[in-house]
């Protein structure tokens, strides 16, 4: 799956004869906080709330604004976990997707994102959540493989982020099963330091839960 795979099939674009109000309208008929700007079939900014609420005349054609330099935007081609990093980096209610020459290709929303990163065997499935912090030079991705299959429990996902610039790391793993106690025991004799946990036996609320737990832990 890439990128383009998730652009939303019907969402409005801007042009440079538009004005800062029609944004304005559009963006609180569609609930976001950008849009893109597009001439012809290129990609030449992308339009956020703040600008036009900024802007002294919202009244004049977007052609007369001085703030389209803001161009964030994920290549077609490019996993959906780069969008979810450009979306967070940039706190992004859309993002712009390209092809390798600027062309517009459309918009990945939210929504989108959401989905993309819920919908998948590792969320949806049932299990155990268990976070790790270590040093760096201690982090081996197999050693903790072993540990798992050693205890009859499959590992489902494996994501690591940088703590602080001493070298400290977090690691976080989703196993398939609630019943790990076994498991966390082997852990602490191989002296990992284990400093948050969560079942996951999923309702909507869950998800939600999941995802923004993905959201701190994960710097895409």
């Amino acid at each position: 799956m890439d990128s383009k795979s998730l652009i939303s099939s019907e969402f409005p674009v801007l042009s440079l004869d538009d004005s800062g109000e029609k944004a304005l309208r559009l963006m609180s008929e569609y609930r976001v906080f950008h849009i893109p700007l597009i001439q012809r079939d290129n990609y030449l900014a992308l339009i956020s709330e703040d600008d036009i609420l900024d802007w002294d005349t919202p009244e004049e054609p977007l052609s007369l604004a001085e703030f389209l330099t803001f161009r964030p935007a994920v290549f077609e081609g490019a996993h959906p976990y780069e969008a979810v990093r450009i979306a967070k980096e940039f706190n992004l209610s859309v993002l712009p997707v390209v092809d390798k020459q600027n062309h517009f290709s459309g918009v990945i929303t939210i929504d989108g994102l959401f989905t993309y990163l819920t919908d998948n065997n590792a969320i949806k499935s049932e299990g155990s959540i268990l976070v790790f912090e270590m040093e760096q030079r201690n982090y081996s991705a197999s050693e903790i493989a072993r540990i798992c299959e050693t205890n009859s429990i499959n590992l489902l996902s494996l994501t690591v982020k940088t703590k602080d610039e001493q070298g400290l790391i977090w690691v976080t793993i989703k196993v398939n099963s609630n019943d790990i106690q076994a498991l966390v025991s082997t852990f602490e004799r191989f002296s990992y330091t284990m400093v948050e946990m969560f079942s996951t036996d999923f309702t909507k609320e869950d998800v939600q839960q999941n995802y923004d737990m993905l959201m701190h832990y994960i710097n895409l």
